[in-house]
């Protein structure tokens, strides 16, 4: 059984961002967290990093130089980055967007709450289910 050790955070919204760090804080997350302001940096990232205990992506899907549909889609078709939970963060209520994160493979689709307080609930339910219930398949490979 493997437990999760490692948090990627792909985000380009520096208030966001600030919120989602400071909810960290606040529950005291005992992960390592790893952020990224682009698709570009994110894709850098699982070409140079061992994935071997990344147990959670929360993907912005308006990211720029390569956006979050597109990471969706890269991680869609490789057999060791499906693996991955990648749970969608973003403002968009496009019900059409949503369907197809579902389509590339997304865990799970979340829209960024405007209120504070509960921004911070979501991002403790989120770690609570991913990090400490979830169970992952162990999985070892070099990612290109």
């Amino acid at each position: 059984m493997k437990r999760a050790k490692q948090i990627l955070i792909a985000e380009d919204n520096l208030a966001d961002l600030e919120l989602i760090k400071s909810a960290f804080q606040e529950i005291n997350l005992h992960a390592e967290i790893t952020i990224v302001k682009d698709g570009e940096e994110l894709v850098n990232f699982f070409k140079n990093t061992n994935i071997e205990n990344l147990g959670l992506v929360l993907l912005d899907l308006n990211l720029p130089k390569i956006d979050g549909m597109d990471i969706l889609k890269k991680f869609y078709v490789d057999d060791v980055l499906k693996k991955i939970p990648i749970v969608v963060f973003t403002s968009s209520n496009d019900y059409d967007k949503i369907i197809k994160c579902y389509e590339y493979g997304a865990n799970a689709c979340i829209q960024k709450p405007e209120d504070i307080n509960k921004f911070s609930q979501i991002i403790r339910a989120i770690t609570n289910f991913w990090l400490e219930i979830n169970v992952l398949p162990n999985f070892k490979a070099e990612v290109v």
